[in-house]
């Protein structure tokens, strides 16, 4: 066992004695000796969760390529930054100006009496460029846009709380643990974790991906009950689970079988027209537009709460978000796809 693993285990191992009385302890004081919760924003996925993400918990987040791990996961740090929480998304893929957009895209959407009166991602990304070789604020930028000095405005309500970390193949876990310890000890409490994605968190063991995988899911499970926080990974998916016909599930993750073991919460995202069934087009096609706008959060484990759920909530992509409010999905979803491209 590692020095590492033996510290983590000597501060985990309690009599029920001692559990007993730092219950009652917290008790007195008002406080819960439950598990921390985190709500995402997503309505009914937080029902489906028993309240949201928890503390210590080891969350995957997979889909294929565009069905809006990112931005669910963006979403759910945002929650919690505007609940009074501190959040960090730790990001291999998207440099910090890119989450930036967005998030101010987000906010203008939140603000407009309908979606597509705000300015979306791709406004905001037009006028900030057009900034460039001219010297401006912020708010002179965002002045030049529909909603725009509200979303900066809601966007500054927060943002010293939002974290990002445009992370590298420097970023290991080592690194990764002390950003979050250092975090912890400035404000007094764990912030929730994003990594994006997981399988490219640097791990200098030679090896296939499968005992690599595993050895950053365990790493990244010790930390979430060590530090006391959620962290949700972001998952890629392997490349022939990603064929026509083809339902994502979650045994089609790279490194699956350890991620499947750590993970407590498995969410996989997918867009509902690949995935309905054929019987609910045979009459009538036109709900195959319906159906595109809609993405379908599968959850496919959950220790604490229920599983085997498939939820579907409104795609915003175009302002960079999630309508939050959703359902339960009603029609038979399938297998296998039975649409192709």
């Amino acid at each position: 066992m590692s020095e590492r693993a033996t510290v983590i285990q000597s501060r985990r191992r309690r009599t029920m004695s001692t559990v007993l009385t730092e219950a009652d302890d917290a008790l007195r004081k008002g406080l819960s000796p439950a598990a921390e919760v985190w709500p995402t924003g997503f309505d009914v996925l937080d029902r489906a969760l028993s309240g949201g993400l928890r503390s210590g918990e080891l969350v995957v987040v997979a889909g294929a390529q565009g069905q809006g791990k990112t931005t669910f996961v963006v979403q759910a740090l945002r929650t919690a930054a505007l609940s009074g929480r501190q959040a960090i998304m730790f990001s291999y893929e998207h440099e910090s100006g890119t989450l930036l957009e967005r998030l101010l895209a987000l906010e203008a959407a939140e603000l407009a009496e309908s979606p597509g009166l705000a300015p979306g991602v791709h406004g905001i990304r037009r006028v900030l460029e057009e900034q460039q070789g001219t010297p401006s604020s912020m708010r002179t930028a965002m002045s030049h846009l529909p909603y725009g000095p509200g979303a900066l405005l809601a966007l500054e309500q927060y943002a010293d709380r939002l974290s990002i970390h445009e992370s590298n193949a420097g970023t290991d876990l080592g690194a990764i643990e002390a950003i979050i310890a250092e975090m912890t000890a400035e404000n007094g409490e764990p912030p929730i974790v994003a990594i994006d994605y997981v399988q490219k968190v640097p791990v200098p063991v030679p090896g296939g991906e499968e005992e690599q995988v595993a050895i950053i899911a365990e790493a990244l499970k010790d930390l979430a009950l060590d530090v006391g926080c959620p962290i949700i990974a972001i998952s890629a998916a392997q490349t022939d689970s990603l064929a026509s016909g083809h339902r994502m599930r979650a045994h089609d993750l790279r490194g699956a079988s350890s991620l499947a073991y750590e993970a407590d919460v498995i969410i996989v995202l997918s867009s509902k027209e690949e995935i309905v069934s054929r019987e609910h087009l045979v009459y009538d096609l036109s709900r195959m537009q319906q159906y595109r706008g809609w993405s379908v959060f599968s959850i496919e484990k959950n220790r604490h709460g229920a599983d085997n759920v498939d939820l579907e909530f409104p795609k915003d992509f175009a302002n960079g978000r999630y309508v939050p409010f959703g359902g339960i999905v009603q029609e038979r979803l399938i297998e296998e796809r039975v649409i192709t491209r």
